[in-house]
Parts: structure tokens; sequence; C-alpha cells
């Protein structure tokens, strides 16, 4: 993957170590778990059989004992030495012979539990250390005493003097209601052994079924991965030769699309479709780059041109004293649809117009075109602004197919007295910043945008401008300018803005002012519609005379 910069990155750990680390805990975790339930059953099993065969031995201990042997002691004179030898002689063949360390019999006594029947082993009868009749079993294990308590057939696992075992304890009731207990041992060597060889056999399967997956995954995974480190490698080199296919690259792509049935050959199926579409996007975005390339240039001179309709030459009437003008025009896109013009009728009158044309873009300038043209037309002709309006907007009525409208405030200045007749379209209404630095509103008078109805009426109305007023003219992409918080700069914001930007009498500062409060208001915002300023100050006879 290349970075922002263009840069490699490098990998430092692939997708094919990942899988294959995967693989590795999973059959981990997989051996241990069976290795663990292996041995698990292989010991259940051991430890049945032998508690199997100590439950067979128990029983066969209540055999070997003569009947009635139990009823007869009470204490450790009830029975002759010899019989208790010859018991203790065919219980130690039994044991011997059955592979059993020890089987015996119990009794208890008060709190005491004595030997009345044992086997011995070969040492213990070679070195005379046999059990004699009737000895205290001072070691016995809770196990045994619980049997004694509540006559149940339990099996205990436990260490004495005698070693470390595991046994039976069946409880006996004689005819005379006295319990004995019958048991056997098992050494636990045996069973350790029996164990430990259950373990090794788990372990060595769960490391050979390991081995064997971890075989058969290695194979799997280099199958998956190693048609998509081609694919990558490809990827990449298409990057470098600016996404122009190899042909020996694509038929491996082919070959791989081919030869799988799986995801990765739908994978490679779908980049050879992806690179052919790509290719004829390139082409597709070169002659798209091409033909905007050539309308950019078309509207960068239509800007131009429409720049090129309006007045720019500041100060527009250099030799006279009583007047001062400024206009700014910023579209939002090449073309906008604001407008602005002014000029004299005759040497005593001004006209000028400002308007907002509905859209933007390059329709809204040739509306705008023609609106300007016809103004300049009528108003040489006119007898008041509101005759003016109703020419111009029969004109923009008439076959209007894109039903486009503008908004028209227009007004005649009298250079001589000051006076202003002026009509309004649905514009918005100018401000007056009077000498003194007070900012009033005009009041607004009731009109139609212009190109709407043919027969729409405009009235003429009259204020008066005195030696040092300067009026504001706007299109509402300045009141309806929007910061980042969606907030709009509004009329009110413009009256503060015109009360602060008169620093000195200039139509010039004043407009760029209210332009610059727009500016840091809206911040970084990108202009949402056309703004239009156009300011005129009337100095009448005050510089003439100066």
């Amino acid at each position: 993957m290349a970075t922002l910069d263009g840069a490699q990155r490098v990998r430092r750990f692939g997708l094919k170590p990942q899988l294959l680390l995967l693989l590795l805990l999973l059959n981990l975790v997989s051996a241990t778990a069976y290795t663990a339930v292996l041995y698990g059953t292989d010991r259940s099993e051991i430890i049945t059989g032998i508690d199997g065969r100590l439950q067979a031995a128990a029983n066969a201990v209540r055999e070997i004992v003569p009947q009635g042997y139990h009823r007869r002691i009470t204490g450790p004179d009830s029975i002759p030495p010899p019989e208790y030898r010859a018991v203790r002689q065919r219980l130690s063949r039994f044991a011997n012979d059955s592979g059993f360390t020890y089987v015996y019999s119990y009794m208890k006594f008060g709190d005491e539990i004595r030997t009345v029947a044992t086997s011995a082993t070969p040492t213990e009868i070679l070195e005379g250390r046999q059990t004699r009749f009737f000895t205290l079993y001072d070691t016995a294990p809770d196990e045994l005493y619980r049997s004694f308590a509540d006559e149940h057939t339990r099996f205990d696992e436990y260490s004495d003097s005698f070693g470390r075992f595991r046994s039976i304890y069946m409880p006996v009731k004689a005819s005379d209601g006295r319990v004995h207990v019958i048991g056997a041992d098992i050494d636990l060597a045996r069973l350790d052994q029996r164990l430990h060889e259950a373990l090794v056999k788990s372990i060595s399967i769960g490391m050979a079924l390991f081995a064997l997956s971890m075989a058969v995954g290695w194979f799997l995974i280099s199958r998956i991965v190693a048609p998509l480190v081609r694919l990558t490698a490809f990827t990449r080199n298409m990057e470098t030769r600016s996404f122009q296919p190899d042909e020996d690259e694509m038929e491996a792509m082919q070959t791989i699309s081919r030869s799988r049935g799986d995801e990765v050959g739908s994978l490679a199926e779908a980049m050879a479709g992806m690179i052919a579409r790509l290719q004829r996007y390139l082409v597709e975005m070169e002659e798209a780059t091409a033909a905007r390339e050539r309308v950019e240039g078309e509207l960068s001179a239509a800007r131009d041109i429409q720049v090129g309709m309006l007045p720019r030459t500041f100060p527009p009437f250099p030799e006279r004293k009583d007047l001062d003008v400024f206009a700014l025009l910023e579209p939002a896109k090449q073309v906008g649809g604001d407008l602005y013009d002014y000029f004299l009728i005759d040497d005593n009158r001004l006209f000028f117009v400002v308007g907002d044309v509905s859209g933007k873009g390059v329709p809204a300038a040739l509306f705008m075109a023609m609106t300007t043209t016809l103004f300049k037309a009528h108003a040489m002709s006119g007898k008041s602004t509101g005759e003016i309006m109703q020419r111009v907007n029969i004109e923009l009525s008439r076959d209007n197919a894109a039903e486009m409208f503008v908004t028209i405030f227009a007004g005649i200045l009298d250079l001589r007295s000051g006076d202003v007749e002026y009509s309004d379209g649905g514009h918005e209404a100018p401000f007056i910043v009077r000498d003194g630095g007070l900012v009033e509103r005009l009041q607004k008078l009731q009109g139609m945008a212009l190109g709407v109805f043919e027969d729409a009426v405009y009235s003429t109305g009259h204020f008066r401008l005195n030696e040092g007023d300067a009026l504001v003219l706007f299109t509402d992409g300045v009141s309806e300018a929007t910061d980042a918080d969606e907030q709009l700069f509004t009329t009110a914001r413009i009256a503060d803005a015109l009360a602060t930007a008169r620093a000195e009498f200039s139509a010039r500062l004043i407009a760029e002012g209210l332009a610059d409060s727009v500016r840091a208001f809206v911040g970084a915002v990108p202009q949402s519609d056309d703004i239009a300023i156009l300011t005129v100050c009337y100095e009448g006879e005050r510089d003439s005379l100066s």
C-alpha cells in the first residue's frame, strides 16, 4: 500500500505469517484440548477398572473369611492364634496371586478401629512383621470412619505407615447387628505407572495431530496467499506504470482466475475487469478534462465579457466634484447574475441600478447582460423610473422560456438638488449614510420582480440626498452571507458595518469596508451567492465651491 506522500508502506508482518501464527495457536489449543480429553478418558477407564477389581476383591474376602468369624470377635482373645494365622495365610495367598497389596477386615469398638483379619506381604512374612489380631489401626483414614458410620461403600486414595494406596471400604452387617468393613488395597505406584503411560500416549497422539495439522495448514495457506501476493505485486506495479497494464501480468492474473474456483479466483477476475474499466475510465477522464478545460476557458472569456459590460473605471467622472461613485461585483462562480450600472442621462441627472438575477452561472449571466442592455436603452428616454421599469419588464417577460426573473432597484439622482426618484422591483432597500455618520434605511416600495408578468406596474418614490450623504445599494449576497455556524450577516450588520466603514467621505472606502466586513464574518466558508455593492456619494455644490 502507498502512503499519501507516495512512499510504499513497509509491511513488517504479512498475511501469511499472520495466518500461520493463527494456525499455530489454533493447533496448540486443539492439540492440548485433545490430549487433555484423551488423558482424562484413559484415566477414567483405568480408575474404573481398578475400582472394579477392588470391588471383586472385597467380595472375594467375604467368601475367604469363614462364616460366623466376625460374630465371635469381642476382644483380643476372641479368635485363637492358629485360626487367625490360617485366615491370614489364605488372604495373603489371594492378595499375592491377584496383585493386591493388602486385603483385610476391620471392626470398630467404641472409637477405635481394630484389625480382625488381614493379609501380609511376602516381605512382612519373611521379616516376621505381620499385623497381629485385634491390632489398633491408629492411622485409619477418614473415609473408613465414614463407611462405619453410614454403612456406604467408598473408594479412597491415602497414605499411611504402610504406603500409598487406592482402597475400597465395603461395610457388612453381621447377623448380630454389628458392622465390619472389608477392604482391599492396590499400591498407587502401579496406578501412577499406568496413568503415566496413558499421559505419554495422549501427548504423543496430540503432537502427531499437531504436526499433521501444521503441515496441511501450511500447504493450504501457501496455496491461498501465493496468488494474493502476486495480485498485490501486480497492483503496485500498475501504480508505478501509471495504471498501464503489462501483458505478462495480465496473463498471469487470467491464469489465476481460470485455475482457482474460490474467492481468490473471483478476486483475480474482478481485478482484471476493474483494470479494463479503469483503462476506459482514464481515457474518458482525459476527454472530460480536455472538455472541462475548454469550458473553463470559455467561462473565463465569458467572465471577461461580463465584467467588461459593467463600468469599472473609478472614479467614473473625474471632472465632476459633486459626485463620487464606486461599485464592486464578486460572482459566486466564474460568471454570475448580479448586476449594477450607472451613467449620466444628461449633465444634471445620474441613472443607477442594482439587480439580482435568479440562479447563477451562465444562464444568469446572459439574463443579466440582457437586463443591463435594456436599462441602458430605456433609461435615456423614460420619463420616470417607474416607466423605465415597466418597459424593461415587458421586454424581459416576453418569450421568457427559462422563466427567469431579476430583482431591481433603480433610481435617478438630480445632481442640482440631491432629489432622487426610484422604483423597487422586489429588491433589497438600500441604506443612506448621512454626512454626520447616521445610517438609515430607505423605505421600501412595493414592486414585482422583473420578467414575471408583462402587465406589472411599478410606482415611483422620492427622497433627498443632502450634501455629503451616500447611498449604498447591495444584493442579497451581502445580507444573506453565511458563516460557519450558518448565521446570516443580516441588514443589521450591514448598518453596523456602514457606521464604522465611513472613516472619510469616499465611495470606495464605504463599499470596500462593507465587503471586508462580510469577508471577516464568513471566514473560510465558501461564497454561496453573488455579491454586488454600489455606492453613490452626493457632494452637490459643496466641493464645487471649494
